[in-house]
């Protein structure tokens, strides 16, 4: 899902079973916007980073979704950049 989803408006769900212990995979791809809204700022928005309707800058630090899943003790977090060329 999308970071919408997982950041912000399923997050209780996503951090029920997180926390459950049941064997699963989960995928978010993270643009740090709401990207099917146009680009609005959400909870995976970077500190100070300029979006619609935050157009002075984020406020608030981004959630750090990965330690919280890690927090369970049973979840393994894996990264990865798409952006980066080296």
């Amino acid at each position: 899902g999308g970071d919408g989803w997982a950041y912000d408006i399923g997050f209780g769900g996503l951090d029920h079973v997180l926390s459950s212990g049941r064997n699963l995979k989960v995928l978010v791809l993270d643009t740090e916007v709401y990207s099917n809204t146009g680009g609005q700022a959400s909870k995976a928005t970077p500190r100070a980073a300029v979006a619609k309707f935050a157009a002075g800058g984020k406020p608030a630090a981004k959630k750090d979704l990965g330690m919280i899943a890690m927090s369970y003790g049973n979840v393994y977090v894996a990264r990865v950049a798409m952006g980066g060329r080296d």
